[in-house]
């Protein structure tokens, strides 16, 4: 009797212990931004091991950009001013550019975002509700592709075809708020039923990308997803303190009172997303009326879970930024990249020469950081 009781007892506190484990396992895998103690964006960068890459000012200059991306050691950055989307090489040398604004049967009105598939690029617009225009990399038109039931303010590659995102609160035919399509445009999954909310419509991308495939983020959600062919799969989750969402957030049936209330408590947004096999990064902005919003870059060390946080500098931020294997890479406005060199001399080391050739009406500039910690 003694002897099974002694056994009940071990087994309850086995139990005990492996929940309390799981608790513990389940509590480390979401990162309290609290706990994280911020560096300066400067301190960061002269400690790490830098590129500089200024892209080539002899062809082209592009007056604002909205996105920028990486392949096949190609930098592809989308000029909003212009919509179109120039090419350079890996030693920013300029290529050529692709896509033009117009009416006619290979130009496109609104474009919102592009990607990069094998030897083509592909262009989001507005000009049927939603249209893909197919250019070669070298510029040549394809083809294009109509959604006439739908406007989509973001989209990325999958393995399987496309990841549409309708912009969180708009609600559209299949009350979905992402859509996949095949190459050939056909509606294969929907997922993530809209929550019907009195809150503006977002029309941010909501889309990064990882080694492995497509990520999803969106306004008001700490929690971030790898896309899968029918599902989103949770993979990092933030506590941000005082500035998560309150309870009583979308309360009002007016979307400008909630909007007001959300600000007045504070709230934060995670504005961009990716990964590589070893490190995620996040952008991240907090925002309480009536301060300043505070921008930040979190680096994730998916191995070993340790974090780096650095503060952006607001009069030097950089306006794109993604992972690309063990380095970051951010794009920089000529201006902002003069005044962070300003305020910090010398801080680009080796690359001064570089620095000290650069314009205030020259292209972006690419700096990429290794990551190693």
């Amino acid at each position: 009797m003694m002897l099974k009781l002694r056994s009940q007892l071990l087994a309850i506190s086995f139990m005990l212990m492996c929940m309390m484990s799981c608790n513990s396992v389940k509590d480390e895998s979401t990162i309290v931004f609290g706990e994280l103690e911020p560096e300066e964006f400067s301190a960061f960068l002269s400690s790490s091991e830098l590129e500089v890459i200024p892209l080539a000012t002899d062809e082209v200059v592009i007056g604002d950009f909205s996105m920028a991306r990486s392949a096949d050691n190609e930098y592809f950055v989308f000029s909003g001013q212009e919509g179109k989307v120039h090419r350079f090489g890996s030693s920013g040398n300029f290529i050529n550019t692709i896509g033009q604004i117009g009416d006619g049967p290979t130009e496109y009105r609104s474009p919102a975002g592009f990607v990069v598939s094998n030897d083509s690029l592909v262009i989001l617009t507005y000009k049927k509700g939603s249209s893909l225009f197919y250019y070669s990399k070298q510029g040549d038109f394809l083809k294009s592709m109509d959604f006439e039931e739908s406007s989509y303010v973001s989209f990325e590659l999958t393995d399987y075809g496309y990841m549409f995102s309708t912009g969180a609160n708009k609600v559209f035919e299949n009350k979905h708020n992402l859509h996949s399509r095949n190459f050939k445009g056909e509606l294969i999954s929907k997922f993530y039923p809209i929550i019907d909310r009195a809150m503006f419509s977002t029309g941010a991308n909501n889309f990064g990308r990882g080694e492995n495939g497509s990520l999803y983020f969106e306004p008001f959600n700490n929690q971030v997803y790898k896309v899968e062919k029918d599902s989103l799969i949770p993979t990092h989750k933030f506590d941000f303190g005082d500035f998560n969402l309150k309870e009583n957030a979308f309360d009002s049936e007016d979307p400008f009172e909630n909007y007001e209330r959300i600000m007045n408590n504070g709230t934060a947004f995670i504005l961009a997303y990716s990964e590589s096999e070893n490190y995620a990064y996040f952008n991240i902005m907090l925002q309480k009326n009536p301060d300043k919003p505070k921008a930040f870059h979190l680096l994730l060390n998916k191995k070993t879970g340790e974090s780096k946080l650095i503060m952006s500098l607001e009069e030097t931020a950089p306006a794109f930024q993604f992972m690309d294997g063990d380095r970051l890479l951010f794009l920089f406005h000529e201006g902002d990249m003069l005044n962070l060199e300003k305020g910090n001399p010398g801080l680009f080391g080796k690359h001064q020469q570089v620095i000290d050739n650069i314009q205030s009406d020259d292209n972006p500039i690419i700096v990429i950081a290794k990551i190693d910690f």
